[in-house]
Order: structure tokens, then sequence, then C-alpha cells
């Protein structure tokens, strides 16, 4: 277990600075050095195990586990630490980084994800990926019509199942003071979206029955990540810039009403490409916004796959974590009473008026 404890990577040092001119990546941060725990020449075995393990006990404690789970975690953390393949690198660096306190980005992290929350190690960095490099875009896209289908008949439903997308209050935006309901993402038109899946602890199933292929398709999609959902940006909308919350995993769009006038910046690249029923694959850890400048609405399916890099081990294990640590803090927002979390702000929004001009124009 003390392999996980380690110094190098406090020389993490920041990327190079991209070339691009417009628009200009975020500044970078100066790297914080790691708490980390000495060598075992300076000290007896039995103090650097405990050393060890209360690093482990404090990394750990975030994820909420329960004594069961937290055995669980400590013999996959003991047994990759020995671990001389290369199924678990990804997550073995992740797990040296957090134990240590490391706050550096990653050696191979861009300045465009320096936004992003959760960066885990070794995964290549990259804003828009080959379609080619994923066999499973073909199937997708030869079933544009059934997706196509099962999206239009919501239009005839007295409740759609869409609702506007909101977050937590942040330091640079301003809580919706038209319902007090979040905040929005959006400083022009409107954002509404239909989830289909948010993760282990949402249900949405009264939405997945609304649209059955389309949710037999998703899942028939390998390294399917559990997040899925239309999106629905109105007339003359843009979502303002922003990074998703972590780097294990890419975001795939199959736009179902797309105009001219719909662009994406993801990092430097001002202006990706939107073709209605072509997929398109790229990351959104990097820093993006989207715009529709058209008179009609453009509606896409999006869901996100693990990143291809990850391992089935790898990802086991990171849901895991993550699966046990979104279950506590649902379990503490609903006790504490506080409406300004994920999970209120979620489940508030699906009661609010959608103009169906937002949606059907």
């Amino acid at each position: 277990m003390s392999s996980l404890v380690d110094n190098n990577d406090q020389n993490d040092s920041p990327p190079a600075t991209s070339s691009s001119s417009s628009p200009s990546p975020p500044e970078p941060s100066p790297p914080e050095p790691p708490v980390s725990v000495e060598g075992e020449g300076s000290m007896g075995e039995e103090s650097v195990d405990t050393k060890v393990m209360g690093a482990v006990d404090v990394f750990l404690s975030q994820f909420y586990l329960s004594k069961f789970s937290k055995q669980i975690a400590l013999q996959y953390m003991k047994k990759i630490a020995g671990d001389e393949t290369n199924d678990n690198d990804r997550v073995k660096k992740w797990l040296m980084r957090g134990v240590n306190k490391v706050r550096a980005p990653p050696e191979n992290c861009s300045q465009w994800q320096r936004g992003c929350p959760e960066k885990i190690p070794l995964l290549t960095a990259r804003e828009v990926w080959d379609t080619k490099e994923f066999d499973w875009v073909e199937r997708i896209e030869s079933n544009f019509d059934v997706v196509l289908e099962e999206l239009q008949a919501l239009e005839g439903l007295d409740r759609s199942g869409f609702q506007p997308y909101r977050a937590p209050a942040a330091n640079d935006r301003i809580k919706n003071e038209n319902d007090g309901v979040g905040v929005e993402a959006t400083d022009a038109g409107s954002w509404n979206v239909f989830y289909l899946k948010l993760g282990s602890v949402v249900d949405f199933s009264e939405n997945r029955e609304k649209c059955p292929k389309t949710v037999e398709l998703l899942e028939s999609i390998p390294g399917i990540y559990g997040h899925s959902f239309f999106s629905c940006l109105s007339p003359k909308s843009h979502i303002t810039k922003h990074n998703g919350p972590t780097n294990k995993k890419l975001r795939c769009f199959l736009p179902l009403t797309c105009g001219e006038n719909a662009r994406l910046r993801v990092g430097s690249i001002d202006r990706v490409p939107l073709q209605k029923g072509k997929v398109l694959i790229w990351d959104d850890s990097f820093e993006h916004e989207s715009w529709n400048d058209d008179e009609r609405s453009r509606i896409t399916l999006i869901f996100d796959i693990w990143h291809p890099e990850t391992t089935l081990k790898e990802r086991k294990f990171i849901s895991f974590l993550s699966n046990s640590q979104l279950r506590a803090q649902k379990k503490i927002v609903e006790k504490s009473g506080n409406k300004d979390n994920f999970f209120s702000i979620i489940d508030r929004a699906q009661y609010l008026d959608v103009a169906k001009e937002d949606l059907w124009t």
C-alpha cells in the first residue's frame, strides 16, 4: 500500500500554453506541493504503515463507504499497488495523487481541461475523436429514424417529460429569480432536457418507458456511461462556456433536428461541425460552449461513454466509489433541508413549465 504514497507527482508541470489566439485558454494555476509520506529510511516500518493508512483513510472518507465497502476498496488498492500490468495504471496514478493530496494537473492535461474538477491521469486528452474508432457508431446512425420517431411522439403528450436544465448556484452564476430553482446555463434563449439516465441515484424510469427503442439502442453501446438525455436548445440560444465534471468519459451527440447555424466550440476548436443524423464524439472535460443561431430548435440525443483507455476493472472501481458517494450525498442533503443541491434541483425542475415553442419550433 505504501507505493500509493509517493512524491513523484509534485513534479507534474503544467503543459505548454496553446498557440491559438482565439479564444484564449484559462490561465494555469500554480501547482501545490503534495502532502506525502516520507520514505522508510527516515522512520520505522510500523510508523510508515500507520501514516500511509491515515492518508488512505482521509482520501476514502470523501466517498462515505460503509465498513464493508471500505474493506473492499482497501483490498483493491493493496492489489493494484503491486500490479505490474497496465490494467489499473490510470486509477493507480489517480489514487496516488488523491492520497498525496496533489493539486497540480496531470502531466498530459490540456490547458482547456483545467476547469474540470476530476482529471484521471494518463488518459488521452483530445477535443474531438474520430468516430471511425468506435464500431457502434454506424448502428446508432442507421437507427436515426427510430430515435426521431420516439422524440416526435413526445410532442403529443400532455407532459412531454422535458424540463429546464438547472444546476446549483455557483459564485459566477445568479440564482433564477423567476422560480427559485437553481441557475440556468444560458445567457440567451433556453435549454431544456429530457433525461433518460442520470447516474444510479436519480430515477427517470417514466421517461425511459416513453422511449423504449432509444433506451435499448443506447444500452447496446459498449462502455455506455449511464448518462443520456434529449437536449433541446431553443432558437437564438447560447450555453455559456463551462467544463464537464470529469475526463473519464466522452460525450456523444446525435443531432436530430439541426440547422446550419447550430455550432459548438470545444477548447481551441472554434466551430465543431454538427450534422443531422451523424454522431459526434468529443471530450466535454475541455472548456466548451454551444449556440443555436437558427430560427428553429436544435434537439440532440446526448449520451456519454467511458473513455476508451479506461479498463473494465478501473470502470468498476471508480463506479463503486462514486455510487457510494452519490447515495450518501443524497441522504445528507435530504436531511439538511437545503434545496440548492443537485438532487433537489433536478427533482423540482421536473414540475416547471416548458413553453412548447421552445421545444417544437
